[in-house]
């Protein structure tokens, strides 16, 4: 029985591992699914998630912005930005950094991790609200989502523009979580309450 056992969790931790993909997000705002073997200094070496020959790929680390492993943590590669592209991006027009910073959030910011998130504390009504509205007045950063060109974060304004946006949205998505989460538990409530009488 032991020996069973012990068998069954060893297998289940090798089809955790064989399944487990990595998420590498490039500069140009590209994903790639992957398996992360090594970050060197510059470069990383990976492999395909579904590649059973063992290829190693090696992509220049210039050209990746972020990585989300698959244990839920995330390395964000800050790129050091010449001097003068720095300021070229600072002499664009402020108004139009900032609406493309908001154009950009509409295209790229997703927050559906913020609707479920919302969601799932809905389900423990009145209490889980409290956990809505948190999750909710948690502002998204810029640098930590995708952007149509990474060198855009050099500048405040689109920064600004895309945060706001972003902000804006996540809050929509929350609120409809927060709806999804309500409408369930009363419709889990109608079910057993029906049940009963």
């Amino acid at each position: 029985m032991k020996k069973s056992i012990l068998l069954l969790l060893l297998l289940l931790a090798v089809t955790q591992y064989s399944f487990s993909q990595d998420r590498i997000v490039k500069q140009n705002g590209d994903e790639l699914m992957a398996r992360v073997l090594e970050i060197k200094l510059q470069e990383i070496v990976y492999q395909h998630p579904d590649s059973l020959e063992g290829i190693l790929y090696i992509l220049p680390k210039a050209d990746v912005f972020m990585i989300h492993f698959a244990n839920g943590t995330k390395e964000v590669f800050k790129q050091s930005f010449p001097e003068n592209q720095v300021n070229n991006y600072s002499l664009a027009d402020p108004a139009e950094m900032y609406q493309l910073g908001r154009n950009d959030a509409r295209l790229l910011y997703k927050g559906n991790g913020a609707m479920w998130g919302s969601a799932g504390c809905a389900l423990f009504f009145p209490y889980g609200l409290a956990g809505s509205a948190a999750i909710g007045l948690t502002k998204p950063r810029a640098f930590r989502n995708p952007v149509s060109n990474i060198n855009y974060l050099a500048d405040p304004n689109y920064v600004k523009g895309y945060e706001q946006q972003a902000h804006r949205k996540k809050v929509g998505k929350v609120a409809a979580g927060a709806g999804i989460g309500l409408a369930t538990i009363t419709t889990i409530a109608v079910i057993v309450l029906s049940s009963v009488y």
